[in-house]
């Protein structure tokens, strides 16, 4: 279901649904009332789902959505990058920004048509831990930070390194930091990682310190500052901060 105040993006999304396979059925409503009408009716699968609307939003839609038994998989279609966060914290599978290109479309429908029903249940009710926006090259998508294996400040960037692949995070280190403080920690000035991810601290033989991190092959480097709040979460009695 196509739900969209705006006709014209109504008929775009329908023109580009035209091409794909999987999809088998489409209904469109220009509001959330009559959204709410057609799910009750015939149920969708799918909901590609504007934000910004007269009455009821898109974001109060799909909150009342993942509160029943069997919800839809969302994907917001939206001009607004600023919705981000709210939009994950009701269960979106993606958010995508307008206008919408087929590419993106198409990954994100074959993302989503690994969902069934039942897991689509599932997934609503899971604790999957902390998660956060970060963006890609069709909009944000929401990311357990449990899948993150470390952030880094690159430049005037911060860039995630996860298990998804690479991604921008429009944090800034210190704000990760003061946003999730008993799930990340910093290694260096640069570089962020959860817990979670922790796994060894060693030296080489110059004298340098490394972090083996779980989910990369390379070791990250850690500065002599950090290491000695690093020993206390490995039982390590050794002295990395001395040269």
């Amino acid at each position: 279901m196509i739900v969209d105040d705006e006709p014209l993006a109504r008929e775009r999304l329908l023109r580009l649904l035209q091409s794909e396979d999987s999809v088998t059925q489409c209904v469109t409503a220009a509001n959330g009332q009559e959204a709410l009408r057609r799910q009750t009716d015939d149920p969708a699968d799918l909901v590609l789902l504007d934000i910004r609307m007269p009455g009821l939003s898109g974001l109060e839609l799909a909150a009342e959505w993942s509160q029943q038994p069997n919800p839809p998989a969302i994907v917001f279609c939206t001009a607004y990058d600023d919705y981000a966060l709210e939009a994950f914290q009701v269960q979106a599978v993606s958010y995508l920004m307008k206008p919408v290109k087929a590419a993106d479309l198409h990954q994100v429908l074959a993302q989503a048509s690994q969902l069934n029903r039942a897991q689509l249940t599932a997934l609503s009710g899971a604790d999957i831990g902390p998660v956060i926006a970060l963006q890609t090259g069709r909009g944000k998508e929401r990311i357990p930070l449990n899948d993150v294996y470390c952030f880094r400040a690159d430049q005037k960037y911060v860039v995630a390194q996860c298990r998804q692949g690479e991604r921008l995070c429009d944090y800034s280190l210190k704000q990760l930091e003061e946003r999730f403080p008993e799930h990340l920690v910093r290694v260096h000035r640069t570089t962020l990682v959860p817990k979670s991810r922790l796994e060894k601290l060693s030296r080489d033989a110059q004298g340098g310190i490394w972090l083996n991190v779980r989910g990369l092959d390379e070791p990250v480097t850690v500065s002599r500052r950090f290491a000695r709040e690093l020993r206390p979460l490995f039982n390590d009695s050794t002295d990395w901060s001395d040269s």
